[in-house]
């Protein structure tokens, strides 16, 4: 099977660590053996057909994360006397951690993240329709993917991602031919930066895609984005704070739109390779430099689960 090659994925001062998934439970409709079922009371896609919606009705429906330090969960990262979640690619290295005055407790990340409690309030939407076809990585993958989302900066920019294609294969992890339902990820599984808490999700999917700023596309950095969305629990408090694996709330689901400094290239014969690459949001930070990743939040969202 042809691997997903990575160049890494930190970027100072902005840290950003990879994002994986597995499969927890049944991941599409030719699965003969659907695990074990979601135990939360969150949608479940039983075709493996799903569309979905971010809409902007309200203030506050959408949120861009800012740049920030990962509050640093004890269940997941351990005490200084005895860590835990340092695993390389997945968990926050022991020297990138602050501690209390006394050393008894972890508290946040040294360097800002893309997982803060720190957010803006813009506008936007997008559209998603996808297939889950093929339950495990495969260059031949049958996943569909057709997804399209418009945002505006904190600045005002108007900044649109438009996928092309699937990304078909992972490198450490798997993403299920492009377009995974139903599983469980991130935090305690060990799959996924274990910055983000354990999240239960609806679907996700890995696409390569294309990113323009008031309609104009860097023809460098503006093209071959790994693009990552997924339909989670709800993983955000009353002030848009990131919550530990406790606080996730599976009574309530959000979208989750992220793009790393990642560009994927391919050789034309199957074989993908990750280049790390600042994407070009075009925001400026106060410290002067663009913002290197895009993380965006759509708290208004449906799902339609497709039988036909």
């Amino acid at each position: 099977m042809n691997k997903l090659k990575s160049a890494g994925v930190f970027l100072v001062p902005v840290l950003f660590m990879s994002l994986s998934t597995a499969v927890y439970a049944k991941g599409g409709p030719n699965n003969d053996d659907p695990g074990e079922a979601l135990p939360l009371p969150i949608p479940t896609i039983e075709t493996g057909k799903v569309q979905s919606q971010g809409l902007n009705q309200q203030a506050g429906d959408v949120r861009w994360i800012l740049p920030g330090p990962r509050r640093l969960d004890p269940s997941v990262f351990g005490t200084p006397a005895a860590p835990l979640g340092f695993e390389p690619d997945v968990g926050v290295p022991l020297g990138m951690r602050l501690t209390t005055p006394d050393g008894s407790a972890y508290t946040t990340t040294k360097m800002p993240t893309p997982f803060s409690d720190n957010a803006a309030i813009i506008s936007g939407q997008y559209s998603l329709d996808a297939v889950d076809n093929t339950l495990v990585d495969d260059p031949a993958s049958e996943d569909v993917l057709n997804y399209q989302a418009t945002v505006t900066s904190p600045a005002g920019d108007t900044i649109e991602i438009e996928v092309t294609q699937i990304l078909p294969v992972g490198i450490d992890h798997t993403v299920f031919g492009g377009v995974g339902t139903n599983m469980i990820h991130h935090g305690m599984t060990g799959i996924g930066t274990k910055m983000q808490p354990t999240q239960p999700t609806v679907a996700a999917f890995w696409g390569i895609g294309t990113i323009s700023v008031n309609g104009v596309v860097d023809p460098v950095r503006g093209v071959n984005r790994l693009v990552h969305s997924m339909i989670t629990c709800h993983v955000r408090d009353a002030n848009y704070h990131l919550v530990f694996d406790d606080g996730v709330d599976c009574s309530k689901i959000h979208t989750h739109l992220m793009m790393p400094n990642v560009q994927v290239v391919t050789d034309g014969s199957g074989n993908y390779e990750e280049v790390t690459s600042p994407v070009p949001t075009g925001f400026i930070l106060p410290n002067g430099m663009e913002q290197p990743f895009l993380h965006v939040m759509f708290e208004n969202v449906r799902v339609t689960d497709i039988h036909e």
